[in-house]
């Protein structure tokens, strides 16, 4: 009998990109997909001790696939760590090293700037040691920011309520909507960043800065393209520059691989002339004023803007009206709770001189915990002053009950809407005498795919959220867009994997679209999990009567 030969194990951050890459790495290889990070920092907690080191925690639900991979680079001849070429992906890749004992001294990072044949062998002999300075440069970033959110949040949940907080990007562009930048003429340069090209989507397509982040990544990941193979079609869309990994790849010969939005945007990537375009704006506060403003600024954005317009929609400091975003009432208290003393803290001055700062930990000119212990000491003093006006008995506020429009169906009072440990709720005013709860849905104005029947959304605990048919029996965890399918009118929903890559796909699995859409699996072995799961309370349930 033959003797196993060992293959060498690359261990990527992203399913898409393990998908492509299996597909052309020879048998001598094996890859795997982390789905993001295995350990982060806790989320209910600060996670920074009192001398800015981190406390990082295996991220939950990751138990047994950590267990998994640490099998798999057991019997690995050899660990190459393919995570993104940025400093994320380099302090991804020390948290692997640090995981499963790889050696950071050894030739295992391989960097991917595009996901071809001929890249990967390229990239797999140019294999170098982990670039501590780099990992640090990272860190120190992400320390600081869960530092000081975390902090004003301390300070918000006593000013304002519970769950109340911002961080230092998401404060800085919520400033930025309540004090509209003025009338301008936004000019997207000729070379095209990774800010360019969400500039330029929103200017010729249309495309929210989100869509555009998370197309380019599939492009980036790459396609099945039949007989020709398997390849992404551009560069790593978050470096300093995106190009196409082939000309010869012309927008029409890769269409009927393409969805349609994924097809447009490769269009314009592939048709884009090397000159500048000027891009008038009218005023109004949506993405282009924005994008404009924090140019003018100099701040670093394309990474983090869709990430950060999407949360404070989500916490209500701001909604979208017809594509303008408007400062809300809880968002106008968070601004009057931080002004006079947090300024500094959500300046772009600050913001960019903290970036300036990390640039100088990558290059192994400063230390990281230096750049930690003068930010934070600055920021304490600030964040002292704030909470010493608030007096030595203030104590966290609970958020004041809102009445619904729902009536108890037991004793005919209004319920009241809450917040509780497993979510949000409805709960009778008659509390104590009636004690009648129900889960809270808030009717949005999506229609189910199934049915066209209007979508009810349930929050739950964690920022986690599941859509409901009001009618029939459809249910989704994935956040229904207010675009519709061309082909067949139905609801678009976007599916988010753990690593922070996303996936648009029409609701309508009958749809011609979904014909081979990788979708098709993640939700048919999402519904055999909760076939699976019913079927076993039936049983428990069964066995205790």
């Amino acid at each position: 009998m033959a003797e196993k030969v060992l293959k060498s194990l690359i261990l990527v951050e992203s399913a898409g990109k393990a998908r492509t890459l299996k597909k052309f790495i020879g048998r001598n290889y094996s890859v795997a997909s982390t789905d993001g990070f295995l350990r982060d920092l806790p989320k209910s907690r600060i996670g920074v001790d009192e001398n800015y080191q981190p406390d990082y925690i295996t991220v939950r639900g990751k138990g047994k696939l950590l267990d998994k991979l640490r099998r798999e680079t057991l019997n690995a001849r050899r660990i190459f760590i393919a995570t993104n070429p940025d400093a994320r992906g380099e302090f991804m890749a020390r948290q692997f090293c640090e995981l499963f004992g790889v050696n950071p001294l050894s030739h295992c990072r391989v960097l991917l700037n595009e996901l071809t044949k001929e890249n990967f062998k390229v990239a797999l002999e140019a294999a170098r040691p982990l670039d501590e300075n780099l990992a640090d440069a990272f860190q120190a970033k992400q320390l600081i920011d869960k530092y000081v959110s975390h902090k004003v949040g301390e300070y918000l949940e006593r000013k304002i309520w519970r769950g109340v907080k911002v961080g230092r990007f998401r404060g800085m562009l919520l400033k930025l909507i309540a004090a509209p930048p003025e009338r301008k003429i936004l000019t997207v340069g000729k070379n095209l960043t990774p800010a360019a090209l969400q500039e330029l989507a929103f200017k010729e397509l249309n495309f929210p800065a989100y869509r555009t982040r998370f197309l380019a990544d599939q492009l980036y990941e790459g396609m099945n393209f039949g007989a020709n193979g398997c390849a992404g079609l551009i560069t790593y869309p978050h470096g300093e520059e995106i190009f196409l990994t082939s000309e010869a790849r012309e927008p029409a010969a890769v269409k009927e691989f393409l969805t349609d939005f994924q097809f447009r945007l490769y269009d314009l990537i592939y048709s884009r002339e090397k000159s500048s375009v000027r891009i008038k704006l009218d005023g109004a506060t949506n993405d282009a004023t924005l994008m404009a403003a924090l140019d003018a600024l100099k701040i670093d954005w394309a990474d983090f803007y869709s990430v950060g317009i999407a949360s404070l929609i989500k916490r209500k400091y701001i909604a979208a009206e017809d594509s303008v975003y408007k400062v809300t009432a809880l968002g106008s208290r968070v601004l009057d709770a931080i002004g006079g003393f947090f300024d500094e803290v959500f300046s772009a001055k600050s913001y960019n001189e903290i970036s300036a700062q990390v640039k100088e930990v990558a290059a192994g000119k400063v230390k990281k915990i230096s750049v930690m212990e003068n930010y934070c000491t600055k920021f304490n003093a600030a964040f002292e002053e704030a909470m010493a006006s608030l007096g030595e008995d203030a104590q966290p506020q609970d958020e004041p009950a809102v009445e619904s429009d729902e009536v108890c169906e037991k004793c005919g009072r209004k319920m009241l809407i809450r917040h509780g440990r497993y979510g949000t709720f409805l709960a009778c005013s008659g509390y104590p005498e009636c004690k009648n709860t129900r889960p809270f849905l808030e009717p949005t104005d999506k229609k189910c795919p199934k049915c066209g029947a209007r979508l009810a959304k349930r929050s739950l605990p964690q920022n986690k959220t599941f859509y409901r048919c009001e009618s029939c029996d459809f249910m989704t965890w994935d956040e229904p867009q207010a675009m519709t399918c061309k082909t067949c009118g139905a609801t678009m929903f976007v599916h988010r994997f753990k690593g922070g890559a996303a996936m648009l796909y029409c609701g309508n699995e009958n749809c011609s679209t979904r014909a081979n859409h990788p979708m098709n699996k993640i939700l048919a072995d999402k519904k055999k999990r909760a076939e699976a799961r019913k079927e076993l309370k039936a049983k428990k349930s069964g066995a205790k009567s």
